[in-house]
């Protein structure tokens, strides 16, 4: 039997591809890790890594869904 596969390298992201992914400053990831926010991380000894399924699953949490509506209808006053 073989030991569970590990995630690889490919799949863990380094602070400044995760800022651009989420459009941010690797500054506010640094905040938001301090102040137990934004996306899980790895600590790897002193390198901080992501999950690239974790940034994909933040993302989505982030999504604002929206019902669709018909043009805004005016009120009769005037």
């Amino acid at each position: 039997m073989t030991a569970p596969a590990l995630p690889t390298e490919d799949e863990l992201l380094v602070p400044s591809e995760v800022a651009r992914i989420l459009k941010v400053s690797e500054n506010t990831l640094a905040i938001w890790r301090h102040h137990r926010r934004g996306p899980d991380f790895l600590k790897l000894g002193r390198q901080v890594r992501y999950e690239d399924s974790v940034i994909q699953e933040f993302k989505e949490a982030c999504r604002k869904r929206c019902d669709p509506v018909g043009p805004r209808q005016r009120s009769g006053r005037r």
